[in-house]
């Protein structure tokens, strides 16, 4: 996670008490967006067939019953720039985008904006075009940055809580048609 109000702190491990103790999660609001990315050199040179899918398991959300209608969603989109080697431990605002604005490390073009659904422990499946895919593969896009779209607050479980089972996954089939999952990195 990086957050915009603190743009010198890392954020790597961001958490919630619950009745479990300390939770990490990955929380999206006004000021902080989650960002992910994966290792796929191990797939260069592959197609990428049809479309993928970002899994999101859903710890907690909160947003307004008056805006129902594209207001309190999570819109996704592409990391187009930036420090392409960003380490999820010590990442801060500032080291992410490395002084560039904004729009120029994170595509202001939306891949998808999604509803998160409200319920503890659902999966969020989120679908990631075949050709953001391709662009991943071939290291084009350095990942996928999740923002807020108007006022939610929505987090999610982190890949390190329950041995990685409810942490983000993208799904994504190439060719000659494998299919695999991936944590991200």
């Amino acid at each position: 996670m990086v957050d915009m109000a603190y743009p010198g702190m890392s954020f790597g491990n961001w958490s919630t008490i619950d009745e479990n103790g300390r939770t990490r999660v990955l929380s999206v609001n006004g000021e902080q967006y989650v960002i992910l990315r994966w290792d796929l050199r191990k797939f260069a040179g592959m197609k990428a067939v049809g479309s993928g899918l970002l899994e999101l398991t859903t710890y907690s959300l909160r947003r307004s019953a008056d805006y129902e209608k594209d207001f309190g969603m999570i819109r996704v989109s592409e990391i187009i720039g930036g420090d392409p080697g960003w380490d999820g431990k010590s990442v801060t605002f500032d080291s992410f985008t490395r002084g560039e604005p904004l729009d120029g490390v994170i595509n202001s073009q939306m891949i998808i904006d999604a509803y998160v659904s409200p319920t503890h422990g659902d999966k969020n499946l989120i679908t990631i075009s075949n050709a953001v895919l391709q662009r991943m593969i071939d290291g084009k896009t350095l990942g996928i940055a999740i923002k807020p779209l108007g006022a939610v607050d929505a987090s999610f479980y982190d890949r390190h809580v329950l041995n990685g089972t409810v942490g983000a996954v993208l799904y994504l089939n190439l060719a000659p048609g494998a299919s695999l999952g991936d944590s991200p990195k």
